[in-house]
């Protein structure tokens, strides 16, 4: 056993001392802060126009606002929400007209808008008079619609409006091509289950995170790749060391050493850059949030689940696909007898080509589930209507990608045992 963990040491050693470990770490870390930053920076706050105040005390200010409206959506707060948008287009002076058109003064939204923002958002979605007109953004939901649902609807509209959401999320699953009868009736059970009235809080946080998740976990693969490229492929370089090794402990232990280092490395670069990514998410924009049911980002999911629920299963399927695609590259440091950058390279291609390929549900159902396997796709925020049937039971998307991946990783491993005990041998 001694010997296991001071092969395990070594490993270790070796990839410490790498040059390229460090600037791997830094650049991860300069992605992360890069990305945070940017959702600040990058973003347009009602409170920054026509003042002198930073982009950070604007999402405050802006937040502040928004907090006022903290609560259960009731028939109540739907009213008001209708009220105070009646108020603000009723009154001329809120809108400046010029010859470019007619356009709401920003101090008349932060006035009558902001404090009911989700609300009216999560309004002008379920209400909108065509479903085309919606448009899906990092699994955000909004609707484009030059004239706001809103405008045209009176306080009256408020007492179904629970009614009206469940509504409309079954006719977006009607409107869901290819899915089979049972995924039809699970999708209606679930929307059953979600608890009306919904919560509204301030989800900027959340939703910051949910929109750069995907850059995140792409940089996790990325760090996992360069530094897993050359543990097998970097032993057909030096040849001298390792022979040694060998001798001594026996290729089964050295194979056993590199195994673990491969799977810690992968949950360690998924775990960090994802968590220290949320964390300073929560962090700039402030940990609230977390209750919030998932329809206020996107009324059309039927998960009966709240943000953090949703993070947290998002974040899970982050780290499967990372210790997936760690395997692989392991699988490929001992397979190929060429330079590490080779390994390098094939890999980004695995990690990058899956992206630009999409096969509708309704063309072929093997395929679109196959897709989703991939690392790249699998760590994508999303929660899809359609189902895998196993036997009669239905599983949800992300359940079946974990235990595909789970038995892709076993395979993966053991062929990079039995690959580089064949090189040992040639």
């Amino acid at each position: 056993m001694n010997n296991f963990w001071n092969l395990v040491h070594f490993e270790f050693k070796k990839i410490f001392q790498r040059k390229v470990f460090w600037a791997a770490i830094i650049a991860c870390l300069g992605m992360i802060a890069i990305t945070v930053l940017a959702s600040v920076s990058g973003s347009s706050f009602w409170h920054k126009a026509g003042s002198d105040i930073s982009q950070f005390e604007a999402m405050k200010q802006d937040k502040s606002t928004i907090l006022s409206g903290r609560g259960y959506i009731t028939p109540e707060l739907v009213e008001k929400a209708i009220r105070s948008n009646q108020e603000m287009i009723s009154n001329e002076d809120n809108y400046l007209i010029n010859e470019f058109g007619k356009h709401l003064k920003e101090d008349a939204y932060i006035r009558y808008t902001l404090p009911y923002e989700p609300v009216v958002n999560l309004i002008n979605v379920v209400y909108t008079d065509d479903l085309d007109w919606l448009s899906v953004d990092a699994f955000s939901l909004t609707s484009v619609e030059t004239d706001r649902a809103i405008d045209n609807l009176t306080p009256d509209s408020a007492e179904h409006f629970d009614t009206d959401l469940k509504e409309f999320m079954e006719s977006m699953v009607m409107r869901q091509t290819g899915l089979s009868a049972k995924e039809i009736e699970k999708n209606m059970d679930w929307i059953d289950q979600i608890k009306t009235p919904l919560y509204n809080d301030y989800f900027g946080g959340y939703q910051a995170y949910i929109h750069s998740s995907k850059g995140l976990a792409l940089t996790a693969l990325f760090l996992i790749l360069i530094l897993l490229a050359p543990l097998f492929s970097n032993e057909y370089e030096e040849k001298t060391e390792q022979i040694i090794l060998c001798t001594r402990n026996g290729t089964g232990s050295l194979c056993k050493a590199k195994l673990f280092v491969s799977l810690t490395i992968s949950l360690l670069s998924s775990v960090l850059i994802m968590g220290i990514g949320w964390l300073s998410f929560l962090v700039l924009y402030g940990f609230d949030g977390a209750n919030v049911n998932i329809q206020m980002i996107n009324p059309s999911c039927t998960y009966p689940i709240t943000l953090l629920e949703a993070c947290q299963i998002h974040f899970i399927s982050v780290m499967i696909a990372s210790v997936l695609f760690g395997a692989f590259i392991t699988f490929l440091s001992a397979k190929v007898r060429r330079r590490t950058s080779s390994v390098v390279v094939i890999g980004t291609m695995i990690t990058i080509i899956p992206m630009f390929i999409w096969v509708p549900l309704k063309s072929s159902r093997v395929i679109y589930n196959a897709l989703k396997v991939f690392p790249v796709n699998s760590v994508t925020f999303g929660f899809d209507l359609c189902f895998v049937d196993v036997f009669g039971k239905l599983f949800t998307p992300y359940q079946f990608t974990w235990a595909i991946s789970v038995l892709l990783i076993v395979i993966f491993f053991y062929m990079a045992i039995c690959s580089f005990k064949k090189h040992q041998m040639l």
